[in-house]
């Protein structure tokens, strides 16, 4: 395997990861919205950026 199939690989892989992370973070998001209703999801993120400052 030459070295430019494996960069071409090594990239695909990274550039699949980043879409996939994205989509479990967005699937997880949902998920968290309707098991808690979006008033206390927004009010978990408010307190968590009060204690972050």
């Amino acid at each position: 395997m030459s070295i430019n199939a494996l960069l071409s690989l090594i990239v695909l892989v990274a550039v699949l990861g980043v879409v996939v992370s994205i989509f479990a973070g967005g699937v997880a998001y949902v998920g968290r919205v309707r098991r808690d209703g979006p008033a206390a999801v927004l009010a978990g993120a408010r307190r968590r950026r009060e204690m972050r400052d």
